[in-house]
């Protein structure tokens, strides 16, 4: 019988990584039992991504509880994990203080750890399903949505100052793909957004800021590939809900017009890498 408490707890810190941990949302513990109960849930059709060592399946609860969506991590460098959180466990503490800074996120329910002698061995996060909703990747190129310039817009308004929140409270997403940004709504009018799989995340001290903010700027720009007055507009939007940033609206444009990655110059602003 699993007990759900908060692997967190500072008086854990000493043997936090030396035992299985394991937490719950309050609510939710038959729930997370009925999922223990019934790994047949897991299965082929509903498995909705397989990638990176991570599974995750759409599991629909009984008693019409709605959707969970359950992650599975099972890479194979575990000991990369000694004295450290896994990946789920990541994950869970960087939807706490998303959701504590306002930003529309993932639900954590639960996330659990095996270990065995400080090394891990498996770990789960489950998440409110969030009916209804398509990721950022429609509005890429080739995507369904590419060409709707309204809601394209309109993503990108959304998010940029969900992003300026971020930074302000020295907040290094490193993952900010369309793919991980979630959407829903048929208009503009109605569209609402939602960010998910946080577990790269990392709080900066002000002095590591500026490179960590041209970076996540960086990440959709480069993917979306907008039309210069878009990605413009972006940066503006962003810009004008950060007023500490320690660019000015022009310094985020030249920065973003040269930036250097793996050796590389890329102008993001203009939608062209490379």
């Amino acid at each position: 019988m699993n007990i759900f408490y908060d692997p967190l707890s500072p008086w854990r810190l000493p043997l936090r990584f030396l035992y299985p941990a394991n937490w719950c949302a309050e609510g939710f513990e038959k729930d997370l039992a009925w999922i223990e109960q019934h790994p047949e849930a897991r299965n082929a059709e509903n498995l909705l991504t397989d990638s990176s060592g991570k599974q995750v399946w759409r599991i629909e609860l009984p008693d019409g509880h709605g959707a969970v969506a359950y992650k599975h991590c099972g890479e194979k460098a575990f000991n990369r994990y000694i004295l450290h959180l896994s990946h789920p466990g990541r994950e869970w503490r960087n939807y706490q203080a998303i959701k504590r800074m306002g930003i529309p996120a993932g639900e954590a329910l639960a996330f659990g750890e095996t270990r065995h002698l400080w090394r891990l061995e498996s770990s789960f996060i489950i998440t409110r399903f969030i009916e209804g909703t398509c990721n950022g990747c429609d509005f890429m190129p080739g995507g369904r949505s590419r060409d709707d310039e309204a809601m394209r817009r309109r993503f990108c308004a959304l998010i940029a100052p969900h992003i300026a929140t971020m930074h302000k409270h020295g907040f290094f997403h490193k993952a900010l793909h369309p793919r991980n940004i979630l959407y829903r709504g048929g208009t503009p009018e109605t569209m609402e957004v939602f960010f998910i799989d946080v577990a790269r995340c990392k709080m900066r001290f002000s002095w590591r800021m500026p490179r960590v903010i041209l970076f996540d700027l960086y990440t959709p720009l480069n993917d979306l590939k907008l039309p210069a007055d878009e990605s413009r507009a972006f940066l503006k939007t962003y810009r004008d809900n950060f007023p500490g940033c320690p660019f000015t609206f022009e310094e985020l444009v030249r920065n973003l017009s040269h930036f250097r990655r793996h050796g590389k110059t890329f102008n993001v602003v203009d939608g062209a890498a490379g």
